[in-house]
């Protein structure tokens, strides 16, 4: 059963005031699609042996809802959210386990499809190479970031993501487009 906005942001305040039964309510309602988001990250980057998808999906759903300061404006908002959690959990995550690691290996990006942001031969090095590439293009361009953040972690399409961030589906499309390329550039001059 898919829930409202409305409902959702109830669940939320509720839990966020110790509502258990709202907590379990609102984690049976969002959990299959989190999980699924987990997963697809998890496994498209072959984290399979080394990080355990529930565990990626409690962090993320935790670190939202102990937040305070965070206040889901409705599901699109909190899977966003959940995303950037995410993305910060891999890279830290990474930064911990190839600490001795970096610069190894060469890293080719493909980004044919409009819709992609993929790396051929996935592997850990070369997610926390885009997760750095990244981390420095937030601090160039916060828009073009979040959108990568939105299409790429939280899997939200076009519509979605303009939706998300009160912008345009075009502006979307053009920051994407720009990202990718960025990207793909950028990891291919540090590789």
């Amino acid at each position: 059963m898919i829930a409202s906005d409305v409902e959702i942001i109830d669940l939320i305040q509720e839990t966020s005031g110790g509502n258990k039964e709202a907590n379990d309510r609102l984690y049976g309602l969002l959990y299959d699609d989190l999980k699924k988001l987990a997963h697809r990250i998890r496994f498209s980057w072959r984290l399979a042996e080394t990080m355990n998808t529930t565990a990626l999906v409690h962090e993320a759903y935790l670190k939202i809802l102990s937040n305070k300061s965070l206040t889901p404006l409705n599901r699109l908002h909190f899977f966003r959210l959940c995303g950037r959690a995410m993305r910060y959990r891999l890279q830290d995550y990474l930064e911990k386990k190839n600490a001795n690691k970096r610069g190894a290996g060469e890293v080719r990006v493909e980004l044919d499809h409009p819709d992609a942001l993929m790396i051929s031969n996935e592997s850990e090095e070369e997610l926390f190479s885009l997760l750095s590439v990244l981390q420095k293009l937030e601090s160039e361009d916060e828009l073009i970031s979040q959108v990568v953040e939105c299409r790429f972690f939280s899997d939200l399409t076009i519509e979605e993501t303009a939706k998300v961030l009160a912008i345009s589906p075009a502006t979307v499309k053009r920051k994407w487009t720009f990202a990718r390329s960025y990207l793909s550039n950028s990891i291919r001059k540090s590789a």
